[in-house]
C-alpha cells in the first residue's frame, strides 16, 4: 500500500520528467535510424527542500525512513497541476494497453473536461493531458494522453484529476540531508513505481 506523503512538507522545487522506453536501431552503413517505442514510460522526479525546519526535518526523515529505501512506495502529489473546477465524478471507460487515449464518462455535458497540460490519476499512474478533452452530451470524451498506457485499464475506475499524482519509490537505497544549526536541506530523486 502506497504511503500519502505529509501534507506540511512542501517541496522549495520539483524537477518533473518523462522517461520514455524507446530503442533505436541504427545501420552501421548509412546511419539510417528505426525507432522502436514500448509501453513502459514512467515519471521521474527530483524533490528539493531549500530550508526545512528542525519539525520539518524530523517528519522528512522519518517518512523517508518508513518508505525502507526503494522497497517502499508513496503517492507524490503534483503540486503545481492542481485543480479547483469540479467537472464531475469522471471514470473509466475504456483505457486498454498500450493505447494513447482513455475514453471517459462521468463529466458535465458539453463542457471542456481537460486542458492541454492537465494531471489527472487513474490506479496510481500518472498521465498528463497532451489535447484538450470536451464532453459530449452524455458526459462522455476521450482523453488524449502522454504516454502509453501499461496495462488496460479497469471500467469505472475513477479518475482523480482535481489533486493528481504518482505513485513514486525511491531511485536508491540511500539518503541524506545537509543539517545546520537551525535549518537543514537535501534533495530526493523519484521514479514513478509499477
Amino acid at each position: 500500500m502506497a504511503l500519502t506523503w505529509p501534507a506540511s512538507l512542501r517541496p522549495s522545487e520539483m524537477t518533473w520528467g518523462l522517461v520514455n522506453n524507446s530503442r533505436a536501431f541504427t545501420s552501421t552503413l548509412s546511419n539510417a535510424q528505426q525507432i522502436v517505442g514500448q509501453p513502459g514510460a514512467y515519471w521521474q522526479c527530483t524533490v528539493t527542500f531549500g530550508l526545512l525546519t528542525r519539525k520539518q526535518e524530523r517528519q522528512l526523515s522519518a517518512f523517508l525512513g518508513e518508505l525502507d529505501g526503494m522497497f517502499g512506495t508513496f503517492n507524490l502529489p503534483a503540486f503545481t497541476r492542481r485543480r479547483a473546477n469540479n467537472v464531475g465524478a469522471l471514470k473509466v471507460v475504456s483505457g486498454p494497453a498500450q493505447a494513447r487515449a482513455i475514453q471517459i464518462n462521468g463529466a458535465t455535458a458539453n463542457a471542456q473536461v481537460f486542458s492541454v497540460g492537465d494531471y489527472l490519476t487513474i490506479a496510481g499512474e500518472m498521465f498528463e493531458v497532451v489535447k484538450a478533452a470536451t464532453s459530449n452530451a452524455q458526459g462522455a470524451a476521450v482523453v488524449q494522453i502522454n504516454k502509453r498506457i501499461r496495462r488496460s485499464l479497469t471500467a469505472g475506475a475513477s479518475i482523480e484529476y482535481l489533486n493528481p499524482y504518482s505513485e513514486m519509490r525511491m531511485t536508491q537505497d540511500t539518503w541524506s540531508m545537509t543539517v545546520r544549526q537551525a535549518v537543514s536541506n537535501g534533495s530526493y530523486q523519484f521514479r514513478e513505481a509499477f
